[in-house]
């Protein structure tokens, strides 16, 4: 038999390598047959994928939910990092109500397109849903950052800023020490100081006068004013709650430097500085210059304030350690820079989060206090952790617009102007004239004019309002904001057959927002026809929603007895009367924020 001699000195017959090269030969045609098959099933998968999404767009435009969620579903699977497939994955079930599984896809989302704003903020809007309040300001600053500081993601980031100063003034507004700590906000946009901030800060201490630092701040505010019997009481006050607050220390020294006692003055500002470089700061930079001795008054800190120009070695230089303290030490003593430098650990809790977010606040990083200082809420110390959340969100507010300036996106800052004036400063006056003029450089802005008929509605100009309104519907019939407030202003006027058709569309677009049902629930008892009153009312009452004053379960006795369900009209009602009791003792006393 004929060998065939093969390296490596192995043999074999000529049909054995025949049958062995047939082999190989076979082998690489199923490489090659699976190759195409591969090619051919991915572009299946492909063409699949791309179908599956335009029709999952075309079902999220009609809000038809129900079936976009499963055609959306489908597509994920086949190709899960897809931008587009999350992002309107993640709206569809974010409307539906189905939050947590929202946040997971736009997550990817956001991960997938980073650059893209839209992901951003439908998941920001989700974490706020979720009520964590925290992620939804982290996840709008850095869209924000990634935008260079510009555009919409800067707008939006201010917009929530802004919402959230007004719903926690709200909450604060809703008892008298709150009120005291809401009141001690505003006294903080008069920088210039004068009669009004005085008069505020005096109204913010007695309706809360355990507030941390308020007699301090009031005392110095009536020293302005020389007005010596507030200063007395306010600094017997102040040592009496808070000996060693910063607020005291600084309120003695300025009365030290009045009396020319340079270094009992020089001593106690030394004091404040060994513990926060940041509160020496504040307290060089409101100190009078009245106040300022000449060259034979020999000191550091008087060195600092008489050359304001020049850097300050005492504001500069990091303050003393003070070793073996925890951060609720450092809390209480004030030691700003030593409790934000603390390692942040996995077992953190309220306390910390709001201790290290009002150490940031106060070293001036708001933009890192607030997400911490909103993991912090619900803790002891919560209302010096809501002042500071305040004074941050009104500031990195106001600090927004100047970036949209500074971009020269006109039209941008105008309404953010607008946005500030309206539900910062509530003056709608002020408000309406920043939106009119924006509107001069986009007239056809469904947003903008939604923006305005809301200032409109706070000057009690109805018809104008509606009109607007209806001008943003027209442009986008599914603009949310405009559906709601054309809504409101129906309500407001008592019009519930013109009500019902926004509130429908809202409760399409938003199936998971139990507000519009609730409210085609009322519209539709004062329209007497109880059975679709009750049809909207009762799931939402049965499934939690909130009824703080018995007003909702009274309209559901009402139209329960209407259709003839007796014994359970009398239950409803004894529900009503018992939260009517409820919410009329709680107001006469303090309500307890969560």
């Amino acid at each position: 038999m004929e060998f065939v001699q093969l390296d490596a000195g192995l043999s074999m017959t000529v049909p054995a390598a025949v049958s062995g090269l047939r082999s190989r030969a076979r082998a690489g045609w199923i490489c090659i047959f699976l190759l195409v098959f591969c090619v051919a099933a991915c572009a299946a998968d492909s063409a699949l994928f791309g179908k599956l999404v335009k029709e999952g767009l075309a079902l999220h435009e009609q809000a038809d939910y129900a079936h976009s969620i499963p055609v959306l579903q489908r597509a994920v699977r086949l190709e899960p990092r897809n931008y587009m497939a999350n992002l309107l994955l993640g709206v569809d079930l974010l409307r539906s109500g189905k939050v947590a599984d929202a946040m997971v896809h736009l997550e990817i989302a956001v991960a997938a397109n980073p650059k893209e704003s839209s992901a951003a903020e439908a998941l920001a809007m989700a974490a706020t849903e979720a009520g964590d309040f925290a992620k939804a300001a982290e996840v709008l600053q850095a869209a924000a950052e990634r935008s260079d500081k510009r555009g919409k993601p800067v707008q939006t980031l201010a917009g929530f800023y802004l919402e959230r100063f007004r719903v926690l003034g709200n909450r604060l507004r809703s008892s008298k020490s709150g009120e005291g700590v809401a009141l001690r906000v505003e006294a903080a946009s008069h920088a210039e100081g004068g009669a009004a901030r005085a008069s505020l800060l005096q109204q913010a201490a007695q309706a809360n006068p355990d507030q941390r630092g308020i007699w301090g701040e009031l005392g110095v505010a009536q020293l302005e004013l020389r007005n010596r019997a507030g200063v007395e009481a306010s600094l017997s006050e102040a040592q009496k709650r808070d000996p060693d607050g910063a607020e005291t220390l600084q309120l003695e020294a300025l009365l030290a430097a009045v009396e020319g006692k340079w270094s009992e003055a020089e001593m106690l500002l030394h004091s404040v500085g060994r513990r926060s470089a940041a509160q020496l700061q504040r307290v060089l930079v409101a100190w009078p210059r009245v106040l300022v001795p000449g060259n034979e008054v020999q000191g550091a800190v008087w060195d600092c304030l008489r050359n304001p120009a020049t850097a300050c070695k005492l504001t500069a230089a990091p303050p003393e350690t003070a070793h073996g303290l925890g951060a609720g030490a450092l809390f209480a003593q004030g030691r700003w820079e030593q409790l934000e430098a603390l390692p942040h650990a996995a077992n953190w809790g309220k306390p910390e989060w709001l201790w290290r977010g009002v150490a940031l606040a106060e070293t001036g990083n708001c933009p890192s206090a607030i997400p911490a200082l909103e993991r912090g809420l619900g803790a002891g110390d919560e209302r010096y952790g809501l002042f500071w959340l305040e004074i941050c969100y009104a500031g990195e507010a106001e600090h927004a617009a100047a970036m949209l300036n500074d971009a020269g996106d006109k039209a941008a800052f105008l309404q953010l102007r607008g946005d500030v004036f309206l539900q910062l400063n509530r003056n709608a006056d002020q408000a309406e004239e920043q939106y009119a003029e924006a509107l001069k450089l986009r007239p056809n802005d469904p947003q903008l004019l939604e923006r305005s008929a809301e200032a409109l509605i706070a000057l009690s100009q109805m018809d104008e309002a509606r009109k607007l309104a209806l001008a943003a519907l027209a442009i986008d019939p599914q603009q949310d904001d405009a559906l709601r407030t054309l809504a409101e202003i129906e309500i407001k006027q008592r019009n519930y057959k013109e009500v019902i058709a926004p509130l429908k569309q809202l409760s399409v677009l938003h199936p998971g927002d139990p507000w519009p049902r609730v409210e085609l629930g009322r519209a539709y008892a004062q329209l007497d026809q109880p059975e679709q009153a009750l049809r909207y009312l009762e799931p939402a009452l049965a499934s939690g929603y909130p009824d703080q004053k018995g007003g909702l379960h009274a309209i559901l006795s009402r139209v329960l007895r209407r259709v003839g369900r007796e014994e359970e009209a009398k239950q409803a009602a004894r529900e009503a009367a018992r939260l009517a009791d409820a919410a009329q003792e709680k107001g006469q006393g303090e309500v307890h924020e969560q």
